[in-house]
């Protein structure tokens, strides 16, 4: 049963962990990449000197994501790391500059 807007605030309590690590996850990956960009590395930085904060501002972003509507809590690890790394890059790095 898919999870009416005060049911998803409640349940995103019981995720933040869950987010504030696939967050971090997300972080290191950007950090040991040789390609990524200016902007992606500003992000990473900021995501592991503050993991919870921004966590926790991420979060937000997943709750209107279909995987979390329909599953609320019992969304899987992948399905979760999925809509958390969609919303980072949708909302939370900028676009790299075009070069011309």
């Amino acid at each position: 049963m898919a999870l009416n807007l005060a049911d998803r605030m409640a349940v995103r309590q019981v995720i933040l962990s869950r987010c504030e690590a696939a967050v971090t996850n997300y972080a290191l990956y950007i950090l040991g990449n040789g390609e990524a960009t200016q902007q992606q590395l500003g992000w990473a930085r900021e995501a592991i000197r503050s993991p919870k904060s921004v966590g926790d501002a991420v979060s937000y972003h997943v709750l209107n994501q279909p995987a979390f509507i329909d599953d609320g809590s019992g969304i899987s690890d992948a399905n979760l790391t999925g809509a958390i790394e969609t919303a980072i890059n949708a909302h939370f790095i900028p676009p790299a500059p075009v070069e011309g």
